[in-house]
């Protein structure tokens, strides 16, 4: 019998779902965690970057969603992959085995997701917080902080619930009525099919003359930090990675996956037959999640170019959430007074996911280094993770910068920079950890690896071009 420090041997039997070639069927019923990233991206990314990515750049920006989702998607997959093979999270093995100065490569993605959090806070904060003084009066400040804590305190204390059946209706309604709008507002279908294709960037005429800051920041910066922010980064992706904790799936049901080392896994016929099926229940979950972000994105950008770019207008400065009401408007006027209603809801719902999601980022970030943290465990980090964001978001906040320009930072070192990183750890780990016959295929790591090198890359020269260094 093993004792806590044993490594797990061998995968259990997987469920008769998972037995068969990946259908929808399956897809549905593992979907978890993956609905929580889809969630948080929506709050930020693709309900403000992708409509502004649009309005100001036209259909050419569509490529930009191809480009990110599927780097994305690869890299989440490859990381969920892992836990659910070896039940041993990526940062852990990374932490034991990649070569260098022990824990390098895990605590450099761990500070850039680190040091995103507040990035994140300030921004949803201030974005929401913009409009409601737009649209009720009273201070922004108040209104954004104050739904910031209230969030903290529903996660807290777990009491949610209620609300967040409210919040899920809500939010779908709103997306179906986005994609409805995509066929109202009659878009040019070619330039949508051109928009496909990799090619420069341009910002609109109008751009210069209406909107000036916009035009003076760099077209790669403006690019970069938008593909940063679809589908979230790793401040999110170490926690995504982290609740499949909570599934049970493949080693991860074993008593001592917790902390442990990866799982002995035989080179045998039983084994691979076994883990091929465990490894569905990660690949359905991330494939649901990543076309649910990609559809939405792609509705916004259109409505972007559209409705706003015809309208000559951006999403900017404070007015970041006003102008998008024209997307449910051209519905029917009704719809203009839902959209108060739901973009409050998919900023609360964002403002609630992220303490849960932060904190599992944060302790999987740290345990594999720290034998104090690995003590205090997931719910003593709680409080620690709580108070960094408050203060810091907070101080952010107050720094007076919009919400474009807040979350800027967290997209280009924790939505890119950081996530290339992580990408090539996990192309060294598989290598390293699984038998022959379950490592990722040829064609997966090396697109998995191309993709990671050209995040960070892209992620870096957006970064100097930032601070006004190119």
């Amino acid at each position: 019998m093993n004792h806590p420090q044993d490594p797990p041997a061998g995968l259990p039997d997987p469920p008769v779902e998972l037995r068969r070639r990946l259908g929808w069927r399956a897809i549905v019923v593992f979907f978890g965690p993956g609905a929580i990233i889809a969630s948080l991206g929506i709050g930020s990314g693709e309900t403000v970057l992708a409509s502004r990515i649009g309005a100001v750049f036209g259909y050419a920006a569509l490529w930009l969603v191809v480009v990110g989702v599927l780097i994305k998607a690869a890299v989440v997959y490859a990381s969920n992959r892992y836990i659910v093979l070896t039940g041993e999270h990526p940062m852990q093995g990374m932490a034991r085995l990649l070569p260098g100065p022990r824990g390098w490569l895990p605590l450099v993605v761990g500070i850039l997701a680190i040091v995103s959090f507040p990035s994140v806070a300030s921004g949803l904060a201030t974005g929401i917080g913009s409009y409601l003084h737009i649209t009720f009066g009273g201070p922004a400040l108040a209104w954004g902080l104050g739904l910031l804590v209230l969030g903290a305190g529903l996660a807290a204390l777990g009491g949610y619930t209620a609300l967040e059946r409210a919040q899920i209706a809500i939010v779908a309604l709103m997306v179906l009525l986005v994609v409805i709008a995509v066929f109202v507002s009659n878009p040019e279908w070619g330039a949508i099919a051109a928009g496909l294709i990799p090619q420069p960037l341009e910002y609109a005429g109008f751009v210069a003359r209406e909107y000036p800051e916009i035009a003076e920041r760099a077209i790669w910066v403006e690019a970069v930090v938008f593909i940063g922010g679809i589908g979230g980064g790793m401040y999110d992706y170490i926690g995504y990675t982290g609740l499949l904790r909570e599934k049970r799936w493949g080693a991860l049901a074993h008593p001592t996956a917790d902390g442990g080392t990866a799982a002995v896994l035989a080179d045998d016929e039983d084994t691979r037959r076994r883990g091929k099926a465990w490894v569905r229940a990660p690949l359905g979950d991330v494939t649901l999640s990543f076309v649910t972000i990609a559809v939405i994105t792609f509705a916004f950008i259109i409505n972007g170019a559209s409705i706003l770019g015809r309208q000559e207008v951006a999403p900017a400065g404070e007015d970041v959430l006003t102008h998008q009401a024209a997307m449910l408007g051209i519905i029917s006027p009704i719809f203009l007074y839902f959209y108060v209603v739901a973009v409050v809801m998919v900023f609360f719902g964002t403002m609630y996911a992220l303490w849960e999601v932060y904190t599992r980022t944060t302790y999987e970030s740290l345990q594999p280094l720290s034998a104090r943290i690995r003590g205090v465990g997931l719910s003593g980090m709680r409080v620690w993770v709580f108070g960094y964001i408050l203060v810091a978001s907070v101080a952010m906040t107050l720094t007076g910068g919009d919400l474009v320009a807040l979350i800027s930072w967290a997209n280009i070192l924790g939505g890119s920079i950081a996530i290339g990183i992580y990408g090539l750890g996990l192309v060294r780990l598989d290598r390293l950890v699984l038998p022959p016959g379950l490592r990722l295929h040829r064609a997966a790591r090396t697109a998995t690896a191309v993709g990671s090198v050209a995040l960070s890359v892209a992620g870096v020269v957006a970064l100097l071009q930032n601070l006004g260094i190119l």
